[in-house]
């Protein structure tokens, strides 16, 4: 099959699945970061990351297709080193093996809550964005040059991936959702444990200033809802949550303090006709009876849990993913992996609402053997077929599951953000002629720079 042919069938496959129809076989996605990818071309994954560009990005993905097999292009994305070392960034390091990794570190006081809940967008520029970069904390002129190198190696950076993804997408029939469908969605508790308060310190706020959390919560909600605007709804494109903190809180805690907010943001993307993808960190089997509450066609990424559990609470309602061991690809015979992924490809697949993928993505090269790997691929991929293809896997209409939350919160604001309206009381267009083009570039360059935020 050509690579248009491929892509055609895989764009098919894809919105079979997410729009409620038994695709002709369910997708296959492989699971290998690009840091991964980088070290089985033979490249060191240290200096090859300051070094990227779109030809050697192409000739690591072609050395790639030794061992991937999936519908989607494997790597496709990396943290830029180079931005970071402009920010002197404290939330994202490089270790000396050349893995960035999130440092737990805190960089909000536990008396700066009155201060987040007035405007969170301000705050957080204004006090946490210099103490979660060095360079942003040498006074305003330094600031201002030293974020105009990271936005302009960011764009560097990105382009090359985005030149080096479209070759490999057009030679090889990659689905790939349309642009501008697709956005990472930030959830209020995990947004200010990960990136505010600390891991170590959340805790103690919620002993000992629980309400302050709560009305934190919902004070950062605007911002994130704007923050995950897509300019394109499609159902091939996706909202993609990462959970980090829901599994390490009690039922209590979790039921107070982390799924309200959580819950919210999800039918308010619902709402306006954008899907949720989410990467369900741990074990999140304890808390089917809230998810079951999602709205229909949500995408759940598992990496651990019982996925017999999964599929009869879930497999109508929900896609569903994961469950499959990475660890046991560089542990287990080859014999083993395939026969673990037959256990977990004969629960979850059967009625649809499936795609194959791994419990997470390799990253060190010896995470795996290759040899495992491809035989795992191969087995998802000659055992993927469906007899009933083009059946409804429910009758259930996808707006009646959809709670309506969108109302209970104001627009967006901030000093920060100003409309060409406002713009142009200060900096007014010297004929009216020039007004639309004026429009048009402010609205240009100021939406992409709220991509650097």
């Amino acid at each position: 099959m050509d690579a248009q042919k491929m892509k055609e069938f895989r764009t098919k496959m894809y919105t079979d699945l997410y729009t409620g129809v038994i695709p002709e076989r369910f997708p296959v996605h492989d699971s290998m970061g690009t840091e991964y990818l980088i070290q089985y071309a033979g490249k060191d994954l240290l200096t090859t990351q300051y070094s990227l560009t779109a030809d050697l990005l192409v000739e690591i993905y072609e050395k790639a297709r030794e061992i991937t097999r999936g519908d989607r292009l494997a790597g496709g994305f990396a943290r830029n080193p180079i931005g970071m070392m402009f920010q002197q960034s404290l939330t994202n390091e490089m270790s000396k093996t050349g893995m960035i990794q999130h440092p737990e570190r805190s960089f909000m006081d536990a008396d700066e809550y009155d201060e987040l809940i007035e405007n969170p967008h301000e705050f957080i520029l204004e006090k946490c964005a210099p103490r979660m970069n060095r360079g942003y904390a040498q006074g305003e002129v330094k600031r201002a040059l030293n974020f105009a190198k990271y936005v302009l190696a960011t764009m560097d950076f990105n382009k090359e991936f985005a030149v080096a993804n479209a070759t490999m997408i057009e030679r090889y029939g990659y689905f790939t959702p349309p642009a501008g469908s697709t956005a990472l969605q930030a959830v209020p508790f995990d947004f200010i444990a990960d990136f505010h308060r600390g891991f170590s310190k959340i805790p103690l706020d919620m002993r000992r200033r629980p309400e302050k959390l709560l009305a934190a919560m919902e004070a950062v909600m605007p911002y994130l809802i704007w923050m995950g605007q897509n300019k394109v709804q499609s159902p091939l494109g996706s909202n993609m949550i990462m959970t980090h903190m829901g599994v390490f809180l009690n039922n209590k805690d979790f039921e107070k303090f982390y799924w309200p907010t959580f819950h919210k943001i999800c039918h308010i993307c619902a709402e306006r006709g954008q899907a949720m993808q989410i990467f369900l960190e741990g074990d999140w089997t304890r808390f089917i009876d809230y998810l079951e509450d999602l709205p229909q066609g949500t995408r759940l990424y598992m990496e651990y849990g019982d996925p017999q559990q999964f599929k009869d609470r879930l497999g109508k309602k929900m896609v569903l993913g994961g469950f499959y061991p990475l660890t046991l690809l560089g542990t287990g015979t080859k014999q083993q992996c395939i026969d673990k992924a037959k256990e977990i490809i004969d629960i979850m697949a059967p009625g649809g609402n499936y795609f194959f993928c791994f419990d997470k993505s390799a990253l060190n090269i010896t995470d795996i053997n290759p040899e495992n790997y491809v035989a795992v691929m191969e087995y998802a991929l000659e055992n993927g077929k469906y007899e009933n293809a083009g059946e409804l896997v429910t009758t259930a209409k996808k707006e009646d599951s959809i709670k309506k939350y969108s109302h209970l919160y104001p627009e967006f604001k901030s000093k920060y953000i100003v409309s060409f309206d406002e713009f142009k009381e200060e900096y007014p267009p010297v004929d009216e002629r020039i007004e639309p083009l004026m429009r048009a570039a402010y609205n240009k360059y100021t939406d992409l720079l709220n991509r650097f935020r």
